[in-house]
């Protein structure tokens, strides 16, 4: 078997976990998930034109360290958050300005509050204040025995560019010119590999993709360990795919659904084609609804880690950059 049964539900409460704190108002599984109306976060500061972090691994996740205050710790970069989450297990305390219901895939639910955090701090760039949700994230420290503070999501991040390196352990955030480009002598990398536009939908990034000769969109995420993709919309692209393996999980209220781990051939983003790509097939009905667009598919892990990527917020472009050891 390619992948554990670990793996499947780390990745399926990954899912699981977005769906409830993207969603507006949208029933899931029998409870209904709330998001609170946010006033818009001051802009972020820093004396840099590109700020070079580094950043660890926990397994496929990407992680940086950053700071509350006096309270340095792991964050997990994660692009299918919207906005900063928070651990409950360190920040319970914090003053809450809404309530609201989250829960997982095996039906326990967790308090879950909106709050605000003030002095938060990534090396040279600084944040004054941000509304925040807190969360139990004990799932994620648990599968991969780190202590995490919290997720960055694509909020933080969206008046920059920001390049990944995971070869290099590297996370550049660039400063933009007006006219939304890196400055030419602040390039990290030069001659991409891959462009390709993206949609930018309420904090979600997605790419438009062709799976063997499917057009389908994806959202891309970072805190996703695996390529996902919907059962229903891509069934007419099983006869193409190698099945992997097959598991059935049982969801809150004792319903249960198959979930397919599968290999196919060709999935060309832009104007390049990736070969031999492996993806588990499962519902993506209500992350779709929660993302306030339909999504196809999820490309994660599998398929960042492929080269450097880059994110153009402001541009609204994604690059990618063959991995070289000069």
């Amino acid at each position: 078997m390619p992948r554990s049964y670990l793996y499947l539900m780390i990745c399926l409460l990954a899912v699981c976990w977005h769906q409830g704190q993207c969603s507006n108002n949208i029933p899931i599984n029998g409870i209904t998930f709330k998001n609170a109306i946010r006033d818009p976060d001051p802009d972020p500061s820093g004396d840099f034109n590109t700020l070079i972090v580094p950043i660890k691994r926990a397994g496929n996740l990407i992680i940086v360290e950053a700071q509350i205050d006096s309270l340095v710790g792991n964050f997990v970069l994660d692009t299918g958050a919207p906005y900063l989450v928070l651990n409950a297990t360190y920040f319970r305390y914090m003053p809450q300005i809404t309530e609201q219901e989250s829960a997982g895939l095996n039906g326990t639910g967790a308090a879950t509050f909106t709050t605000n955090v003030y002095n938060f701090n990534i090396l040279d760039l600084h944040y004054s204040r941000l509304t925040a949700d807190v969360t139990d994230l004990s799932a994620i420290e648990n599968s991969r025995n780190i202590k995490i503070l919290g997720l960055l999501g694509t909020r933080l991040f969206n008046k920059f560019a920001i390049t990944v390196d995971l070869f290099r352990n590297t996370l550049y955030i660039h400063k933009l010119k007006e006219d939304g480009n890196i400055p030419q002598g602040e390039k990290a990398f030069h001659d991409p590999w891959m462009v390709t536009p993206f949609k930018y939908l309420n904090d979600v990034i997605f790419i438009k993709g062709i799976a063997n000769d499917s057009p389908l969109w994806f959202a891309f995420d970072t805190g996703a360990e695996t390529n996902l993709m919907d059962y229903d919309r891509v069934r007419k692209l099983l006869p193409g795919m190698q099945v992997l393996n097959r598991t059935k999980t049982t969801g809150i209220g004792g319903s249960s659904f198959e979930v397919i781990y599968a290999r196919f051939d060709t999935l060309k983003i832009g104007d390049r084609r990736f070969m031999k790509n492996r993806v588990l097939l499962t519902s993506l009905d209500k992350m779709g609804k929660a993302y306030g667009h339909a999504v196809d598919g999820i490309l994660g892990y599998d398929f960042f880690i492929r080269g450097i990527f880059s994110i153009n917020f402001v541009k609204k472009e994604f690059e990618m950059y063959i991995y070289t050891n000069q």
